[in-house]
C-alpha cells in the first residue's frame, strides 16, 4: 500500500546506496514527493531515515524484488518477538522469579500472533514501527545488562541502540521514560540508573538536534487545511472549518476506545481510518464518555500500583506512553487512527494479558485459554494476510469495512484505472471506468474538496472518451490548485483528443479546431496537436493554414516523416505538384515505408 512512498516510487531509495546521503539529509517523504514543501504536508514533517537506508541497501542488492523486502520484514518481526521474550524475562525476573519465563513467553506469543500487527509486517513501510520497537527494547536489554555488570561497553550499546530506534521512528522517544521506570519498578539494584538516563538523554538530544537541523524546530508544525492530512475539519457552507474543542476531544476519545476494542477483539480490521470512517463525536457522547472513563481508570491503576511496583502498572504505562504520541492530543499525526499506531503500545496489552493468564490457578483452564487465543488470533492473522496480496485486493477488501473513508474510495478508484493504460477492449474500458467513477464520486461526496479524486475521475472519463466531462474535472482542480501540473497536462491532452474526436468521428471541423487551439495554448510544443490542426485546416481547404501547422510540427521534430507526408498531401491538394513531390521525397528519406503506412490507415 505505502510501499511506493518508501521504495518503488522513492527516488532516493531507488538510487541504492548512492541515495543514502539524500535520505539522511531530507524529510523521509521527500524522495516520494520530489518537491520541497510537499514532503511536509503532515504537520512537523517526518525524519525516519534508518529504514529507508535499509531499503536503499536492499534495492542496491535486489532491485524492487518484493520477496527480499518481505523476507527482511518477517525476519525483523521474528527477531523482535525473540527480543520481547528475552527482555521481558530479564526485566521482571528479579521481582517475579517464579513466573518470569512463563509471562515473557506468553507475552511474546501474544505479540507474535496478534492480528492487529498484520499491517506492520505485511506492509513494508511498517518496518519503521518494527525497528523502532526492536532498537528501543535492545537499549532496554543493554540497560538491564549494565545494571547487573556496570560495564561501560553496555552504555555504548544503549546509546547506539536507542539512537537507531529514534532514527527508525520518533515514537521510540517514549522509552527515554519507560526504560528507567521499568528498572525502578523491577530491579533490586538501582545503582547506575542515572547513568543510563543520561545515556538515553544524550541519544535523544543528538536525534532532536539532527532532526531539527534538517526539518526545522517546529515539531508540531501548522495544521493542514487538507482533510486527508488533518482529519479535524468539517465541511460547512462550502468550506472546511476546524472541529470545536468538544468535537476534537470527543472524536479522539472515541478513537482511543476503538484501540482497546481492537486489541481485545481484533475485528473488523482495516488499514484505512481516514475521514469520515471515524464519525465526528461530541465529548459528552456515550462513546466518548465511556472511553474517557476507561482511560481514567487505567491511569488510576497505573498510579496506584506504581509504588507497589506491580507489573500491572508498568503494562499500563507501556500501553499509554506510546499511544499518547499518536493520539492527536499532543500534535496532529495526519489521520484519526491506524492499526500501525498501536503496534508499540500493544506490548503493554500483551504483557498484562500474559500476567493475568498466569494468575489463573487452574492449569487446565490456563492451557485451554492460551490455546483458544492462539487458535482464534492465528486464524484471524492468517486470513487477514490475504488482504495484503496487492493494492487492489487490499482496497477492495477494506472498503467493505471502511465504507465511509474518502481515501479508500479514491484509492480503489485510482488503482482500478491502472490496467486501462494498456487495455484495448472498449467494453472492458467502459465498464472499468464506470466502476472507478462510482468509487471516485463517493470519495468526492465524503470529501468535496478532494482534488485528487476529481483528477482521477477526469482520467476515468478520459478513458471512456468522454472528454467534455474529463475537461470539467481537470478544470475544477485547476480552479482551486492552479499549479497542479498533472491536471494541467491531462486537460491539455483531453482538449487535443476531444478535437481529434470532433473532427474524425463527428465531422465537426470548427469544433475540432477550437479544442485543438485551446490544447496548443496549454502546450505550444505538442507536435500531435499541430498535425491534427493541420489536417483540420486541410479538410476545410485552408491549405496555407494547414501548411503552417505542419511546418510548426517540423520545427519541433525535423525528423517527422508524417509531417512531411502531410505536407505532400496538402501541396498536392492545393495543386502545387512540384512542392508536393519535394515533400514526399523528404518523407521517404526519413521513412521509406511512409506511403504504405498511410495507405493502410
Amino acid at each position: 500500500m505505502d510501499d511506493g512512498i518508501v521504495i518503488t516510487q522513492n527516488e532516493y531509495v531507488k538510487k541504492g546506496v548512492s541515495g543514502i546521503p539524500d535520505i539522511l539529509s531530507k524529510d523521509t517523504f521527500r524522495g516520494f514527493f520530489k518537491k520541497e514543501g510537499k514532503d511536509k504536508l503532515v504537520a512537523g514533517g517526518r525524519y525516519r531515515p534508518l529504514t529507508l537506508v535499509l531499503f536503499a541497501i536492499i534495492y542496491q542488492i535486489a532491485g524492487d524484488n518484493a520477496f527480499l523486502f518481505h523476507l527482511v520484514s518477517i525476519l525483523s518481526f521474528a527477531a523482535l518477538v525473540v527480543l520481547i521474550y528475552t527482555c521481558i524475562k530479564k526485566l521482571i525476573e528479579p521481582k517475579y522469579p517464579a513466573i518470569a519465563d512463563s509471562v515473557a513467553f506468553i507475552t511474546g506469543l501474544l505479540f507474535a500472533i496478534h492480528p492487529i500487527h498484520t499491517e506492520c509486517v505485511a506492509n513494508i513501510k511498517g518496518m519503521d514501527e518494527i525497528c523502532a520497537l526492536f532498537f528501543s527494547l535492545l537499549a532496554f536489554y543493554f540497560s538491564l545488562i549494565y545494571i547487573q555488570t556496570k560495564k561501560t561497553i553496555s552504555l555504548l550499546w544503549i546509546f547506539l541502540s536507542f539512537l537507531f530506534g529514534l532514527f527508525s521512528k520518533e515514537n521510540a522517544i517514549v522509552y527515554f521514560a519507560l526504560i528507567p521506570i521499568g528498572i525502578f519498578i523491577f530491579s533490586t539494584d538501582k545503582k547506575g540508573l542515572f547513568t543510563i538516563l543520561g545515556t538515553l538523554g544524550f541519544a535523544c538530544i543528538l536525534f532532536l538536534f539532527v532532526r531539527g537541523s534538517i526539518l526545522g524546530w517546529n515539531i508540531s508544525g501548522t495544521a493542514s487545511n487538507e482533510l486527508m492530512n488533518n482529519p479535524f475539519l468539517k465541511f460547512v457552507n462550502d468550506k472546511y472549518l476546524p472541529f470545536s474543542s468538544s468535537e476534537k476531544l470527543g472524536t479522539i476519545a472515541h478513537t482511543l476506545g476503538k484501540y482497546i476494542q481492537l486489541l481485545i477483539i481484533p475485528h473488523p480490521l482495516t488499514h484505512d481510518y481516514y475521514p469520515k470512517q471515524i464519525a465526528l463525536t461530541e465529548i459528552f457522547s456515550f462513546k466518548s464518555v465511556g472511553s474517557i472513563l476507561i482511560y481514567l481508570g487505567l491511569l488510576y491503576l497505573a498510579i496506584k500500583f506504581l509504588f507497589k511496583k506491580s507489573i500491572i502498572s508498568y503494562s499500563i504505562l507501556l500501553y499509554l506512553f506510546p499511544l499518547f504520541l499518536v493520539s492527536n492530543l499532543l500534535f496532529p499525526v495526519g489521520t484519526l487512527m491506524g492499526e500501525r499506531f498501536i503496534f508499540m503500545s500493544s506490548l503493554g496489552f500483551c504483557l498484562v494479558a500474559a500476567f493475568f493468564i498466569i494468575q489463573i490457578k487452574s492449569s487446565t483452564l490456563k492451557q485451554y485459554l492460551v490455546v483458544l487465543i492462539l487458535i482464534l488470533f492465528s486464524i484471524k492473522t492468517f486470513t487477514r494476510n490475504f488482504a495484503w496480496k496487492n493494492d487492489r485486493t487490499l482496497f477492495s477488501t477494506d472498503i467493505k469495512t471502511s465504507k465511509n473513508s474518502a481515501k479508500i474510495h479514491n484509492a480503489l478508484g485510482g488503482v482500478s484505472l491502472e490496467p486501462l493504460v494498456h487495455e484495448t477492449d472498449t467494453a472492458i474500458i467502459r465498464n472499468t471506468a464506470d466502476k472507478a467513477i462510482k468509487y471516485l464520486s463517493r470519495a468526492i461526496e465524503l470529501h468535496p474538496g478532494y482534488f485528487d479524486a476529481y483528477g482521477l475521475r477526469g482520467n476515468a472519463y478520459f478513458y471512456k472518451k468522454d472528454y467534455t466531462n474529463a475537461i470539467a474535472q481537470y478544470q475544477f482542480v485547476l480552479n482551486h490548485q492552479p499549479d497542479d501540473e498533472e491536471a494541467f497536462k491531462n486537460m491539455q491532452i483531453a482538449y487535443r483528443e476531444n478535437g481529434r474526436m470532433k473532427g474524425s468521428v463527428y465531422g465537426d471541423i470548427e469544433g475540432a479546431k477550437k479544442d485543438l487551439l485551446k490544447s496548443l495554448e496549454m502546450n505550444p510544443k505538442d507536435i500531435e496537436c499541430f498535425m491534427l490542426l493541420g489536417i483540420a485546416e486541410g479538410v476545410s481547404k485552408n491549405f496555407t493554414a494547414a501548411i503552417t501547422n505542419f511546418e510548426k510540427a517540423l520545427q519541433i521534430n525535423p525528423q517527422s516523416a508524417q509531417a512531411y507526408f502531410n505536407l505532400y498531401i496538402t501541396y498536392q491538394s492545393s495543386g502545387d505538384q512540384t512542392k508536393a513531390i519535394e515533400m514526399l521525397q523528404k518523407a521517404k528519406q526519413i521513412d521509406p515505408e511512409i506511403e504504405k503506412k498511410n495507405s493502410a490507415q
